[in-house]
C-alpha cells in the first residue's frame, strides 16, 4: 500500500501484526505477533512467540528488540509510521481478497511456490466440503450466524465479518434467511451485522443457527422466544468459540472450515 519496499531475501525474523495465521500456514513462526484473541485457531503454535499488545498499538520497544528483518501489517498509517522506522514495513490493506493477501505474504517470505499450493489445497477442501454437504442434504438449508443475548442479539450481515461468516456465506455458498440474504447481496450494504430485539428474532433465525459464544455471555437456555425458535429447539443450534472464529487468515479459515462441515453434518446423523 505504500509502494515498493526493499526487503531481505527470505527473512528469518518475522514481526506480523493481524496476519499471523496466514505467516503460520507457511511454516515460518514468527519472532513476534499481537496479541491473539484466545480461543484462536493457531493459538497453541504460539506459545514461545513473543505478544506485542493489540494489533494496532502494540509494544514499539518491544519491536525494536526483537530486531525484525521484516513486519507485516494491517493497513493503519500511524502503525505504518511506527514500524517502518524499524525495519522493512509491508502493509496490506484489510480489504485485500484471500488469494491477493497470501500472494503478497508469499513474496515477502519469499514463497511464491507455497503460496500457490496453499491456495490450491484450500480451494480443494472448500470443494470437498460444499460434497459432503450436498451428500448430507443440507447444502440447500439455510444459515444464520448470531451473537450477544442481553435484550437484542448481533445479527451477522455479511460475509466479511468473522464469526464463521467467510466460510459459510462465501466459500460454502450456503444461504441466509431471505431477510439477512438480501442484506448480504448488497452491495451498498455498509452494516456487517445488526441488532435484533429478541422479539422478532424468529424471522431472523435460519434452519441451523450458529452462535458466536465467549465467557460471560447471557444464557437464554429459558428464554422462550430463543427456545422456540425451530433450529433451537430441534437442536441445529451451533456454538462456536468467539476466539477461533474471529480470524479470517487462510490457518484459521481452514480449521473452521472442518469445524463448521463437521457440525453441519453431525445434526443429521
Amino acid at each position: 500500500m505504500k509502494g515498493d519496499v526493499e526487503i531481505p531475501v527470505n527473512p528469518e525474523r518475522v514481526v506480523v501484526m493481524y496476519y499471523t495465521g496466514d505467516v503460520l500456514a507457511f511454516d515460518v513462526t514468527p519472532v513476534g505477533s499481537s496479541k491473539i484473541q484466545e480461543g484462536a485457531a493457531f493459538e497453541e503454535e504460539l506459545k514461545t512467540v513473543e505478544s506485542l499488545g493489540e494489533w494496532f498499538e502494540p509494544n514499539v520497544e518491544a519491536v525494536i528488540q526483537l530486531k525484525p528483518d521484516v513486519i507485516i501489517i494491517p493497513s493503519k498509517n500511524e502503525l505504518y509510521d511506527q514500524m517502518e522506522k524499524i525495519a522493512p514495513t509491508v502493509m496490506i490493506d484489510f480489504s485485500t481478497s484471500l488469494d491477493e493477501r497470501l500472494t503478497k505474504i508469499g513474496e515477502v517470505l519469499g514463497k511464491e511456490k507455497e503460496a500457490k499450493e496453499l491456495l490450491a489445497n484450500f480451494y480443494t477442501k472448500v470443494e470437498d466440503s460444499q460434497e459432503k454437504l450436498e451428500e448430507a442434504g443440507i447444502s440447500d438449508r439455510t444459515v444464520s450466524i448470531m451473537e450477544g443475548g442481553k435484550g437484542k442479539m448481533s445479527v451477522v450481515t455479511s460475509y466479511t465479518f468473522g464469526r464463521g461468516s467467510q466460510v459459510i456465506y462465501e466459500y460454502l455458498g450456503i444461504k441466509a434467511p431471505d431477510i439477512i440474504q438480501k442484506k448480504i447481496d448488497d452491495k451498498n450494504n455498509t452494516n456487517e451485522a445488526i441488532d435484533v430485539s429478541l422479539e422478532v428474532l424468529t424471522d431472523y433465525a435460519g434452519d441451523y443457527v450458529f452462535r458466536s459464544s465467549y465467557e460471560g455471555m447471557v444464557d437464554l437456555t429459558d428464554h422462550p422466544v430463543w427456545a422456540n425458535i425451530p433450529a433451537i429447539k430441534e437442536g441445529r443450534l451451533i456454538e462456536m468459540d468467539f476466539g477461533f472464529c474471529y480470524y479470517n487468515d487462510i490457518y484459521s479459515l481452514s480449521k473452521q472450515l472442518d469445524f463448521i462441515v463437521d457440525q453441519l453434518v453431525a445434526t443429521t446423523k
